[in-house]
């Protein structure tokens, strides 16, 4: 076959019309062909491979098959590095159509994974992108989606790991399989029950990190994320949220993709994360990421704010003043005061929005909050001094709260009164009340994350994994006690070491699910969750493998021969999807030297049926499985949870 590819484009190299700037012209020779042009007809009957290829000899006469021909050059393997054309070969095709081209159900799984439907763009096509298209023929995408057994059970703790008898409500799980697959799975036993979905999918960029294919077809890119967030959305709960941190090349594709399945009304905002600095840029210098957030119900959620972070700096600092001065407030105050104006001119601590609680009594810490009323219409009511004994100032337009709150506010020592009547009195507004909102944007240098993760783990493991700071943010907002996190890309783990160190400072029981399905996810993520847990453990497990298996087999092959053994045992052992023809394939490994190791690798790996790539929930009782009696029952444990 690629003897055949050569040739043709060595022919077609000739006509001085079908090339420009040193690339053939396949509109051009599609064109011609479909005339057809006599002077190509020459010189492709002046090559007896081509010749016997793509004409009949019918009567003595050569006829031109124009269909085929146009098929063949229309195939991305006319291009030097495609395997496609392989892949058709071996029967992706329905009769004499190529799936492409009826706009049904396209399966590509790329070495991160994905599924992709029908209807997409495709380079070769050179059609318009269209990811919407919900052509997806039930027998072909129903079964892949239905949940999976989970097998390989361990509990983690700080201390080791241990094997697991039973699962209960209360459980962390990190999960190792397909991350769609593993969503569907994870709908037996939780769809409404997620609060928050944190995930920081692949860029596409271009930049390959950790095995993961970042740098799909956009349209591909698209359908990818489309497929997550459509079973995303039934795991949240009615006021779950989700956050997706996404950079500039895909976030207004992603922003639309939100809007078409959660609503434009139930996106909540983003978040601006300065990452870095860029001084190499040729225009702009990009320095930030995005995080997008939308709601299941928008309408659902309650205001969003938390104690304050920054306000905690200066209950420290007072605290460490009280020790020095004891009881003595006005030097404690005078202390702090220079304390903060040295820390906001040097902006060692960031301590916007609670840089004004400057004030210290016998209680703590506290500033005395405006009086007035902003616009006519306030509470009038008389406040009577309590040394002058005669009745204070009042703002033009009334005081901001009623009577009773003030006297309330007065009775607790709350109150802070002027040296006489001539100073309108204020409700003194404590430190521990202190709140803050999710800011739209948010500074941390990536690196200190990398830095972090490095220290812990005792030498580099992972490329700039997510900001603990941001994510611990995130979660504080939105979830509470008992609330459960999952984050199905979960890379090194930085989602459950946030969740586990909120749980440690707010004395709370979140809980967290990750999903991940690299092979890293043993020595790295589990390592490193292992290593926050503290008194808390969580549950690994997998999804049982079946054509995944020999998915594993065709990346370790190194060697034509070795391919060729495993392309032996999948004949004999695996799913072979039903449109492939074997003796084809067969036929093109007998051309294997003229083949690249990856050529082979790909054309062996679309053999595999991808329904079949775990095992079925369905079938756990099917023997030629031979699941133990630990892993059904835990399943079955599993699904009620």
């Amino acid at each position: 076959m690629r003897n055949l590819l050569d040739d043709l484009k060595r022919l077609l190299e000739k006509d001085e019309r079908l090339v420009a700037e040193g690339k053939l012209l396949r509109n051009k020779i599609i064109e011609l062909a479909l005339q057809p042009d006599p002077a190509l007809m020459k010189i492709l009957l002046s090559h007896e491979g081509i010749k016997k290829h793509f004409f009949r000899d019918i009567g003595g006469i050569m006829v031109f098959d124009k269909i085929s021909f146009q098929r063949f050059v229309s195939n991305k393997a006319f291009l030097p590095d495609s395997y496609t054309a392989y892949k058709n070969r071996i029967g992706l095709i329905d009769g004499d159509e190529f799936i492409g081209e009826q706009k049904q159900v396209v399966l590509a799984w790329p070495y991160k994974d994905g599924v992709l439907e029908g209807g997409q763009s495709t380079e070769e096509a050179k059609r318009d992108e269209i990811f919407w298209n919900e052509t997806l023929a039930p027998d072909e995408i129903d079964r892949l989606l239905q949940p999976k057994v989970l097998r390989n059970f361990k509990a983690y703790t700080a201390a080791g790991t241990f094997n697991v008898a039973e699962l209960n409500g209360r459980d962390n799980f990190l999960i190792k399989g397909n991350n769609l697959l593993t969503l569907h799975t994870l709908k037996t036993a939780f769809t409404g029950k997620i609060k928050l979905i944190y995930i920081d999918p692949p860029y596409n960029t271009g930049k390959d990190s950790f095995g993961y294919n970042d740098n799909f077809n956009h349209s591909a890119w698209l359908t990818f994320m489309k497929n997550r967030l459509e079973i995303s959305k039934e795991l949240l709960s009615n006021v779950g949220v989700l956050f997706i941190s996404i950079d500039v090349n895909e976030h207004a594709y992603l922003k639309v993709l939100c809007d078409e399945i959660f609503g434009r009304d139930n996106f909540v905002g983003e978040i601006i994360w300065e990452t870095a600095t860029d001084n190499n840029a040729t225009q702009i210098s990009v320095e930030h990421e995005y995080v997008i957030c939308y709601a299941k119900h928008k309408a659902s959620q309650p205001k969003w704010q938390i104690q304050s972070e920054k306000a905690q700096a200066i209950q420290d600092k007072y605290e460490a003043l009280k020790a020095v001065h004891g009881a003595d407030a006005d030097r404690i105050e005078k202390d702090l005061r220079n304390w903060i104006k040295s820390v906001k001119k040097s902006n060692e601590i960031d301590l916007s929005g609670v840089s004004h609680y400057t004030y210290v009594d016998d209680q703590g810490v506290f500033y005395p909050g405006n009086s007035a009323n902003t616009k006519p219409g306030g509470y009038h009511y008389d406040i009577v001094h309590p040394v002058t004994e005669k009745v204070c100032n009042k703002p033009a337009n009334g005081y901001r709260w009623p009577e009773t709150t003030f006297w309330a506010a007065a009775n607790k020592g709350d109150v802070l009164w002027g040296g006489d009547e001539n100073t309108i009195p204020k409700i003194k507004k404590r430190l521990h009340t202190a709140t803050e909102l999710l800011k739209g944007y948010f500074y941390e240098d990536n690196r200190k994350s990398t830095r972090a993760l490095t220290n812990m783990m005792g030498k580099k493991v992972f490329e700039n994994p997510k900001s603990i700071n941001l994510l611990k943010k995130i979660i504080k907002f939105t979830t509470a006690e008992n609330d459960i996190v999952l984050d199905f890309f979960a890379g090194s783990g930085s989602t459950a070491e946030a969740v586990l160190q909120v749980n440690n400072e707010e004395n709370t029981k979140r809980r967290f699910i990750l999903c991940e399905q690299m092979d890293y996810v043993e020595t790295i993520t589990a390592k490193r969750v292992q290593k926050c847990l503290g008194e808390e453990t969580f549950i690994y497990c997998e999804l049982a493998k079946l054509n995944a298996h020999y998915t594993d087999l065709v990346k370790m092959a190194t060697t034509i021969a070795e391919l060729e053994a495993v392309w032996r045992r999948i004949k004999a052992e695996a799913f072979v999807y039903w449109r492939v023809h074997i003796p084809q394939v067969d036929e093109l490994l007998s051309e294997a030297s003229a083949m690249d190791i990856q050529a082979i690798q790909s054309l062996i790996y679309e053999t595999l049926d991808k329904n079949q790539w775990y095992v079925a929930l369905s079938e756990i009782h099917d023997k030629d499985y031979r699941f133990g009696r630990d892993v059904i029952d835990l399943n079955q444990q599993f699904t009620h949870l």
